[in-house]
């Protein structure tokens, strides 16, 4: 009878962090439906408004690793239970914004909630189940992302036409104050003591802040602005400097913000390359195929983000089972079959034509979706199954974090590359943007493969080493 009760804490603990996972994802869709909208209320132009969605990851990406690792050394239940409670707070607020200054200023205080719980989640639901169960809850929690992917769009809408753009945020603060009120019961309390002597790296983070930001504010808009822009080669430079001193310095610290140790670790590394390549690979069709629906087609934005959901679905539906089998068989068959097939998807999709049917391109992109489900739960399960427990935030802060570098990455240079492929004003802009697309699609392939080589011989190189 005990035994059972346990259980069924233990799978609350779980259901309290498919809800942080889902927020994850359901906040930004919900959000970016609205931002027309407010641009319209506030008299806003969309380069103005779309700082309210801007602000929001660049604050939470550069706070990722520092509250992941700050969670090994106060403990992941305040920092994750405290962020659901700041968001709720600040969520609120921004539906009760009267300007566009206030709104996106109550977005940089709902972002520091943010990255308190998408830092610590994966963690927690690491730390409190057994490695035979791991996979297959990580897997869990990527379908809970595909799920508010898929939701936030259609109920921000709904919400919108109903009751207006402020019903997103009270619908968010809803979500947001039922995960505080059930992660304040449900996850056990932290039984760590702090560290005798610990002092929290203000430096380290003060460069990794600077670097992670002029990072995605330099690569973000370097298709808009151009590389000459003062702006973009300054946040590149500002990068490069801070980076290399964040490096320099973190490697003297004894309590460093950043382990840079667990780089070390070939599986951990290699995981994390990896996951890179198959976020940036991602993101180079999804932001172009929207732009082929609706310019090159003649399809509606309702019809073209309908389409856009075959990509979500196919990767909610195989997760959780990617992950499971990942507990049996191991991650690498999967991982690699994965990024494999995600390149064979890329190459059908650069195969496309102005006659080829639409049913084809959505088997295409689903089979992309499908893929990187596949390869992205027993990924995760891996990077956290690699690490010592006492460093899981710090893992977890560093995964997440490459999650938004990849989509800046993905997003930077699959417009940028199209942009130059294209030319100026093309005569057959459908031909031309087929022509341009190939040549993206084709380099996002090469990636994808090298990502799966990557991924064979993670484990390897790790037993040559021990060896």
């Amino acid at each position: 009878m005990p035994e059972e009760k346990q259980y069924a804490k233990s799978r609350l603990i779980l259901y309290t962090v498919m809800i942080g996972a889902f927020m994850s994802m359901f906040d930004s869709g919900v959000v970016n439906v609205g931002l027309p909208v407010i641009a319209k209320q506030f008299r806003a132009d969309i380069n103005a408004v779309q700082w309210i969605a801007s602000v929001y990851l660049l604050v939470m990406s550069a706070l990722l690793p520092i509250l992941g690792s700050m969670a090994d050394y106060f403990g992941r239940r305040k920092i994750y239970n405290s962020g659901f409670f700041v968001i709720s707070i600040f969520t609120l607020f921004c539906g009760f914004s009267l300007n566009l200054s206030m709104l996106i200023g109550m977005r940089i205080l709902q972002a520091v909630g943010g990255a308190m719980v998408m830092a610590n989640g994966m963690a927690i639901a690491t730390e409190n189940y057994p490695p035979s169960e791991r996979g297959k809850n990580i897997g869990l929690l990527a379908t809970m992302m595909a799920i508010g992917s898929i939701a936030g769009p259609p109920l921000g809408g709904m919400a919108i036409g109903l009751w207006g753009w402020r019903s997103v945020f009270y619908l968010t603060f809803v979500v947001s104050i039922a995960g505080f009120a059930v992660s304040y019961f449900s996850i056990p309390r932290d039984r760590k003591v702090r560290e005798i002597g610990y002092r929290f790296d203000f430096s380290g983070s003060l460069l990794l802040v600077a670097s992670i930001i002029t990072f995605i504010y330099g690569f973000s808009n370097v298709t808009k602005m151009g590389w000459r822009n003062p702006l973009i080669y300054g946040s590149i430079t500002v990068f490069a400097v801070s980076l290399i001193l964040f490096i320099v310095i973190e490697k003297r610290k004894e309590h460093p913000v950043v382990h840079l140790d667990l780089f070390n670790n070939w599986v951990f590394s290699s995981s994390v390359i990896a996951s890179l390549l198959s976020f940036v690979t991602m993101f180079s069709p999804t932001v172009l195929i929207p732009f082929y629906y609706q310019k090159v087609l003649g399809l509606s934005a309702q019809t073209s983000g309908l389409y856009m959901m075959a990509f979500p679905v196919a990767m909610a539906v195989i997760s959780p089972f990617s992950g499971a089998l990942s507990d049996k068989i191991g991650a690498v068959v999967l991982t690699t079959s994965g990024l494999v097939i995600n390149g064979i998807a890329l190459i059908l999709l650069a195969n496309i034509t102005l006659q080829t049917p639409i049913y084809l391109i959505l088997i295409y992109f689903a089979l992309m979706g499908l893929s990187l489900g596949l390869f992205q739960s027993p990924n995760n399960s891996c990077i956290m199954g690699s690490v010592p427990k006492n460093k899981l935030g710090a893992a977890n802060g560093i995964t997440q974090l490459i999650k938004n570098i990849g989509m800046v990455i993905g997003i930077a240079f699959s417009v940028a590359l199209f942009t130059a492929f294209l030319g100026p004003h093309p005569v057959n802009y459908g031909q031309a943007f087929i022509h341009s697309v190939q040549k993206i699609y084709y380099i996002a392939a090469g990636l994808s493969f090298t990502g799966a080589v990557i991924s064979a011989i993670r484990n390897k190189k790790s037993r040559a080493e021990v060896n």
